[in-house]
C-alpha cells in the first residue's frame, strides 16, 4: 500500500506546485497556457481510479486518508482558482475583441480619409 500513498502524495505535491503556478498566472505573474491545462489534467486523470474507489480504499486503508483529504482539498481549491483564471480569460477575450473592433473603425476610418484627399 506504500506505493499507493506515494502516489498520492506525488500528485499532491505536483498538484500544490500547479495551483501555485496558476495563482501567479491569476496576479499576472505567470502564463496560464495549454501546458498547464495538460499538466493538471495528467495529475486529476492520474486521481481517477484511485477517487472512484477512494471509499473502499479509505476502509481497507486508513493510513491513506490524509492524504486522499490532502488532494480533495487541492483539487477544491483548483476548482476554485481555474473558475477565476476563466473569468480572466474571457475579460482579457472581451478586452482584446473591442481592441479589435476598434483597430476595424481606425482602419476604416482611414481608408475613407484616404479617398477624400
Amino acid at each position: 500500500m506504500e506505493s499507493l500513498k506515494s502516489k498520492i502524495a506525488l500528485v499532491n505535491q505536483r498538484l500544490r506546485s500547479l495551483l501555485a503556478n496558476a495563482r501567479l498566472a491569476l496576479q499576472g505573474e505567470r502564463d496560464f497556457g495549454v501546458e498547464m491545462v495538460r499538466a493538471l489534467a495528467s495529475q486529476i486523470r492520474e486521481m481517477d481510479s484511485v477517487m472512484s474507489d477512494a471509499k473502499h480504499l479509505r476502509a481497507a486503508h486508513p493510513e491513506i486518508s490524509e492524504d486522499l483529504d490532502l488532494y480533495i482539498s487541492l483539487a477544491t481549491e483548483l476548482k476554485t482558482v481555474l473558475e477565476h483564471i476563466r473569468v480572466m480569460l474571457l475579460s482579457r477575450r472581451a478586452s482584446l475583441e473591442n481592441d479589435r473592433a476598434h483597430m476595424e473603425a481606425v482602419s476604416r476610418w482611414a481608408a475613407a480619409f484616404q479617398s477624400t484627399r
